[in-house]
């Protein structure tokens, strides 16, 4: 009998169904719904992510537009010095503002966006309105230091008493140590505001000594006793020299003054071009040279004119003395006090003395450089021009209110002033017009205008011809 071929399995038993076996695993997404899942897991992550990215920009773009309006609530309370008053005030209409913004807007998600972003911010504008208030207070406190110190400067300035400038100088050095001290100052930083003050001290002392006797020798001693090196260098130095120099001439120098003293602030230009720092440091060097040069030209220019312009004063001076004298002789020609003239020969004189110094005034004031002979040459011929002038008229017919023409209208000048008077008496004549016929009575010896038209109306009636 056929002996069957055997098979000997090298593998375990297994409970599997046979089949082909590979190495790749399929996922469960690759059939038709798995595929339909995966799409709509990747569009709704877009849209999340897109939501969320709008709603950050809308509420970036909010918390920007709400800083704008925060940002003039801190700059509004930047002045000032108490921080809790500052705080509280910008809280308040932070919160006004705030709660006023959000309630416009109506995505739950932004207006929380919005919140969270202002919380943050919040911290920041409040360490803002403290550091602002600090700097405000020192700024506040610094000025009012500034200002008592300007005022004991001022005071050591204008003192000559040595007791009380080292007095301004301690009190002014203790208020800035204690301004140093209020504020934690640096030692380097008070310092300097110390030497400032010595600085500031020793230019008020330039200002007080320049011009003076002995002046430039009592600044270099004061200057090498403070040791004025250290705190005001050469060039500074040198300005401030020229400064209290330029500042004497100035009060010395008023063109037209006749107390001025020219002659003296030449002296003192030439002090300045000499002045040397106890180091030896020349003022008149670099720009401050060529301003003392241009200095003493400025001077030597206005001597000129000054001395010409005292020459004319004194010209003037004695060219309105003697023409007066020609006018008291005219007027005294017409109608001589004490020879008791008629009332027509003083109203004429009255207005020769008149005519007589609208011409003087009018000729001085076009020819203003006319020589002290040539004024009085012209004085003589108005003199002249005016008697003749006078002397052709008939002085019994002449016009107060109207000498200067050769045939007064007589009968106009009666009907004017007594109507004027009629007003007078009925209290409706202007003040300008009463002022003039006041002028005119005191002028002419009355203390009235009712005394004066009683002998006034009567002649100016007698000249007017009968029958007119």
């Amino acid at each position: 009998m056929p002996k069957i071929p055997t098979f000997e399995a090298k593998g375990r038993i297994t409970a599997q169904a046979g089949g082909v076996r590979t190495g790749i695993q399929v996922s469960p997404f690759q059939t038709p719904a798995g595929e339909l899942s995966k799409v709509a897991k990747v569009a709704e992550d877009y849209y999340i992510k897109k939501r969320d990215t709008a709603e950050k920009v809308e509420s970036a773009k909010k918390v920007f537009e709400i800083k704008g309006e925060l940002d003039k609530y801190l700059e509004s309370e930047k002045e000032n010095i108490n921080d809790e008053d500052a705080i509280n005030n910008f809280k308040s209409k932070y919160n006004d503002y705030v709660n006023q913004q959000l309630g416009q807007v109506k995505n739950r998600r932004v207006k929380t966006r919005i919140q969270q972003n202002l919380d943050l911010e919040l911290s920041e504008y409040v360490y803002n309105i403290k550091k602002n208030s600090y700097k405000a207070l020192e700024t506040e406190s610094l000025k009012n230091i500034n200002n008592d110190i300007n005022s004991l400067s001022g005071k050591y300035a204008t003192s000559d008493n040595s007791i009380l400038k080292v007095k301004y100088k301690t009190q002014a050095k203790d208020k800035m140590r204690e301004f140093a001290d209020d504020f934690d100052l640096p030692k380097n930083v008070l310092d300097k505001k110390l030497e400032a003050i010595d600085r500031d001290f020793l230019l008020a002392d330039m200002q007080q000594f320049a011009g003076k006797s002995n002046g430039a020798e009592q600044i270099v001693k004061l200057d090498q006793s403070l040791g004025g090196a250290k705190f005001l260098t050469d060039q500074d130095f040198g300005k401030g020299i020229f400064s209290a120099y330029n500042s004497k001439i100035s009060e010395i120098t008023v063109k037209g003054d006749p107390n001025s003293d020219y002659d003296r602030a030449l002296e003192l230009v030439d002090e300045l071009k000499e002045f040397k720092r106890s180091n030896g440091y020349a003022v008149k060097t670099e720009t401050v040279s060529v301003q003392i040069d241009n200095l003493e030209q400025k001077i030597l220019n206005e001597k000129i004119s000054h001395d010409k312009i005292i020459k004319g004063q004194g010209d003037n001076k004695i060219f309105y003395s003697y023409a007066n004298d020609l006018k008291s002789d005219l007027s005294k020609s017409i109608a001589d006090p004490f020879g008791q003239p008629e009332l027509a020969d003083r109203i004429a004189a009255t207005e020769i003395e008149q005519e007589f110094d609208k011409r003087i005034k009018n000729y001085v004031t076009t020819y203003p450089d006319a020589t002290l002979a040539e004024k009085q040459a012209f004085a003589r011929s108005t003199t002249y021009i005016l008697k003749n002038k006078y002397e052709d008229n008939k002085i019994e017919k002449v016009s107060n209110f109207n000498l200067q023409s050769d045939r007064p209208d007589v009968i106009s000048t009666f009907n004017t002033i007594s109507n004027d008077m009629q007003l007078y008496r009925e209290g409706k004549l202007d003040q300008d017009t009463i002022d003039q016929y006041k002028s005119l009575a005191k002028n002419n010896g009355f203390q009235t205008i009712e005394s004066f038209m009683n002998e006034y109306l009567p002649l100016l009636k007698s000249q007017i011809p009968e029958g007119s």
